[in-house]
């Protein structure tokens, strides 16, 4: 695909980021942190438009259409009627804060940071952030780099990070219910910002086996979505202490619902920032109840039993 950015990418090389990283597993709470963090209008970020239109940020940014073409995508959405992600109800528009590992993916089809992707994602960084405000640090997330943080950490040294914690059963019963109802029926969203999604979905093929992998009664899916807890899960455990305790707050999923105000003003301090926008605390959790699946209800003690150093380290019972 040709690059209209292709002529301002040497303009990036000066561009200066300060990058804070949201990392947790998937399904464990990053969404919701990330989206609140956002809200406060204190950081750059990430956005469901900088994903979908990758290949002319620059280009809209310089000739001054950006607004046309936000306002073109979220015609897009609606003519589409795409309101939220439908997986987790997050309402959608090009506004919308997004993970950057959809543009590695997309681009160069890596999922992480490593030696091979760092020149992209510092790419994706100062697009961004060369685009927004320069005074405003960037704010980041991508779930499939947190077994990674140590080596962010010696890439890009003045990276700050926030881990976000969530009891293991309810991250792989939240996995394994996300996969089967995207696999389930076509999801216009995802198909905007994933080519991977496109590929998997519209061959019969690749989906069929996708299906039956991840179907929520078999043990197939929760053996590999377990194996995928206890790597990087083990990861941190055996890796956070040699990572500076300056440049990173560990928070739990749970302490951010039940008591919303003190966990983010934990970060913020953390941060040394206040927010530009008040957070509506009250309305901020929107508990739902959690049912497992018949699977992971059945295994929870195989779970607990295998991921044992991380619910130790985390307080969850087990």
């Amino acid at each position: 695909m040709i690059s209209l950015d292709q002529p301002y990418l040497d303009q990036l090389k000066d561009v200066k980021i300060q990058p804070i990283f949201i990392l947790g597993d998937h399904r464990s709470g990053t969404t919701l942190l990330y989206q609140t963090l956002a809200s406060t209008q204190c950081f750059n970020v990430v956005k469901a438009y900088h994903i979908i239109k990758y290949n002319e940020i620059l280009h809209n940014y310089h000739n001054n259409i950006e607004q046309k073409k936000l306002q073109e995508l979220q015609a897009e959405f609606e003519r589409l009627g795409i309101c939220d992600r439908e997986f987790d109800r997050v309402p959608v528009s090009p506004n919308l804060p997004e993970e950057y590992g959809f543009i590695l993916r997309n681009t160069i089809d890596k999922l992480h940071i490593s030696d091979e992707s760092l020149p992209k994602f510092l790419e994706i960084c100062r697009k961004v952030q060369s685009t927004s405000d320069l005074e405003k640090p960037l704010l980041l997330k991508n779930p499939w780099c947190y077994p990674y943080f140590l080596y962010i950490h010696q890439a890009i040294p003045n990276a700050r990070f926030i881990f976000i914690h969530r009891n293991p059963i309810n991250v792989i019963n939240s996995k394994l219910k996300l996969i089967d109802q995207v696999l389930s029926g076509w999801n216009d969203y995802t198909g905007l910002v994933s080519k991977k999604y496109n590929k998997i979905f519209k061959n019969p093929v690749f989906r069929l086996m996708y299906r039956l992998m991840y179907f929520p009664r078999f043990n197939i899916g929760l053996n590999k979505v377990l194996q995928q807890a206890f790597d990087a899960t083990s990861y941190y455990v055996n890796n956070i202490d040699d990572l500076p305790a300056s440049t990173y707050i560990s928070i739990r999923f749970e302490d951010l619902c039940e008591s919303p105000e003190t966990t983010l003003t934990q970060i913020f301090n953390f941060l040394n920032t206040t927010p530009v926008i008040p957070i509506d605390y009250p309305s901020l959790i929107n508990k739902r109840p959690t049912t497992l699946i018949p699977t992971v209800a059945h295994n929870q003690k195989r779970i607990t039993k295998r991921l044992a150093p991380y619910f130790k380290l985390q307080n969850y019972p087990g």
